[in-house]
């Protein structure tokens, strides 16, 4: 059903109570749902209060008795976030963050065991009664979080976890209201969620247990994909990532594509109620045998899109292959993998999406793009940032080098890491802290070498290390300059009220050539790709550049060092943005702008 939502009427159910001051940019961006009649793609800058926007809009669709409604983030973290600020909301999550109760005293998480293979566990939850199956047990916490959620008003969830029960289970109705936060990353998330990996370890495995179970054809089919995958794979160069051709990918269809998974899996529950087969002993095979047999399905339709025909380009798939000795806890060696890699998940996301959904984030860029990238095709509407344009610069030292692989000099990536670090020793003694982010873990290992060789306080992750805490002991004080990848911290990363004043961005993460998804990308889109990487790169200079400027108050400066940001720099930032941009300084410059700046 499709409500009309009036500016008047959206005010009305503005959390009042959380927030007593509705904030300009609020004002606006509920002024745009209603002008849209509630379906918006909205550029909202940091600070904004998106959470709010978002939470007012499904609000006044769950007083009109609509539902389902969902707010989907990408991260379980952006989940507890938006919980915390609306706890009225109900909190899902994916089977990876709970525990199985089925294997207890051993812990495991519901990811990690063959659930539907378990047909006696007492503990599952009728999703229609709520009551567990055996008498006088604790619930399982996945399947009661899933009863609560089909009960319950707004669900909070992560995308992957809203897309797996809209496209693969169809466990909920399509919702009357969806809320996407961050849409940018809305493309990677689907990507991750729908992508496989195949290995000749666990096919093996696999077909040792068919044999156990009497099901010799299955097990029969199961082999001859076995040999064809090993027969292709072992004409590709070892430890280096390749794609397979239409012919190679044709042939692993042909085989993949007889298997009966239902005929499996009828035979596996005949084989657990005879006692051939033991849950608790084999659980290893089961739950792998679980995934093949219900990835079945998916592997054949993956590799028919990665194929191209007369009437089209490849789609929806790119498939590749990995070779590499590895010994397993058994002894065995893992040489072979395939991995079936989602690409234009556009049509997927635009089939997922609410007769009403706004989606926003501080970083939309062209729309024509994003929406070609992401599948959220709505009305755009970008509103201005509300912070003083005067708290912050962004920089382009006209001084430092281009780092583009086809131009860069071999020395030029340390000489200017080397400065990058000197700079760092300069704002050290004046008590300004800063953030560097590179793009690969060798630049980050050469810096971090770098700070040492410069006397700067540099902290970073390692293998004693994660990154967030890394992160941790930086906000807790420790070192002056925090080193990371993009990967880790180009975003989702919030340093404010001066934690960071100043960010270094050492050059665009434009794609590995040799890398397989982007020869795929330049098969589906000979130069047209350019668009796409471009878009990409500057998404990514608009996420790192708002690390450090989250309110009003802060004070903040990026400094973009790779001469190739000059190319699309400018005309990426937001108009409100552009003042603050400065292009005519040296490095030296640069930082003697940072000091007075923040001092």
């Amino acid at each position: 059903m499709f409500a009309k939502l009036s500016y008047e009427y959206l005010l009305s159910c503005f959390p009042i109570d959380r927030y007593p001051d509705i904030k300009p940019a609020q004002y606006s961006a509920l002024q745009a749902i209603a002008e849209t009649r509630g379906s918006a793609l909205l550029e909202l800058p940091t600070g904004t209060g998106k959470t709010a926007v978002g939470y007012t809009f499904l609000k006044a669709l769950d007083q009109l008795r609509l539902g389902p409604l969902f707010y989907i983030v990408p991260t379980k973290a952006l989940v507890d976030q938006v919980a915390t600020m609306h706890p009225d909301l109900q909190v899902t999550y994916g089977r990876h963050e709970y525990d199985c109760l089925y294997y207890q005293p051993e812990k495991f998480k519901a990811d990690e065991i063959p659930c539907l293979t378990l047909t006696d566990c007492p503990y599952r939850v009728d999703q229609e009664t709520g009551e567990t199956f055996g008498v006088g047990v604790a619930p399982c916490p996945y399947y009661l979080a899933k009863y609560h959620a089909k009960q319950s008003k707004i669900v909070v969830c992560t995308a992957s976890f809203y897309l797996f029960t809209q496209l693969f289970s169809r466990e909920f109705d399509l919702p009357a209201g969806l809320v996407i936060d961050e849409a940018h990353q809305m493309a990677n998330v689907m990507r991750n969620a729908l992508s496989y990996e195949i290995t000749d370890w666990n096919l093996r495995r696999s077909i040792d247990l068919l044999v156990k179970l009497g099901a010799e054809e299955e097990s029969w089919e199961l082999e001859q994909f076995l040999k064809t995958m090993v027969q292709i794979l072992r004409k590709k160069p070892q430890s280096t990532l390749t794609i397979l051709s239409d012919e190679e990918i044709w042939e692993l269809m042909n085989y993949v594509s007889q298997i009966d998974a239902d005929s499996i899996r009828k035979k596996i529950g005949q084989a657990i109620s005879s006692g051939l087969l033991d849950p608790f002993a084999d659980r290893d095979f089961l739950k792998q045998l679980e995934s093949i047999t219900l990835n079945l399905k998916r592997y054949v339709r993956s590799l028919d899109y990665s194929t191209e025909t007369e009437h089209r380009n490849p789609l929806n798939y790119v498939t590749y292959a990995y070779s590499e000795k590895e010994v397993m806890a058994d002894n065995q060696r893992v040489q072979y993998r395939l991995i079936i890699r989602a690409y234009y998940v556009a049509p997927l996301v635009k089939k997922l999406l609410a007769p009403q959904t706004v989606a926003y984030s501080a970083t939309i860029g062209d729309p024509g793009t994003f929406s070609y990238e992401t599948g959220i095709k709505l009305p755009f509407i970008s509103l201005p940032g509300t912070f003083p344009t005067d708290n912050t610069r962004v920089l382009m030292p006209n001084d430092t080098p281009n780092l583009a692989t086809r131009v860069k000099i071999r020395q030029e990536p340390t000489k200017v890491l080397r400065r990058i670090a000197q700079t760092c020793h300069d704002l050290q003694s004046k008590q300004i802290r800063a953030l560097v982010v590179v793009v690969s873990n060798r630049e980050k290992n050469r810096f971090v070498s770098l700070c040492q060789e410069e006397a700067v306080d540099v902290i970073s992750y390692d293998e004693t290390m994660t990154p967030r805490q890394a992160v941790n002991r930086f906000k807790s004080g420790e070192g002056s300059v925090l080193v990371g990848t993009t990967a880790n911290y180009g975003e989702g990363l919030d340093l404010p009220e001066e934690t960071v004043p100043v960010i270094f961005f050492l050059r665009p993460g434009y794609p590995n050539p040799r890398d397989p998804v982007v020869q795929f990308e330049e098969r589906r889109f000979g130069n047209q790709r350019w668009q796409v990487w471009n878009w990409r790169v500057m998404i990514e200079a608009l996420q790192v550049r708002g690390r450090n400027v989250r309110s009003a108050d802060d004070r903040g400066v990026t400094i973009f060092i790779s001469q190739q940001f000059r190319r699309f720099l400018y005309g990426s930032l937001p108009t409100w943005l552009k003042p603050a941009y400065r292009s005519e300084l040296t490095l030296n410059q640069c930082r003697e702008e940072v000091i007075d700046l923040i001092s």
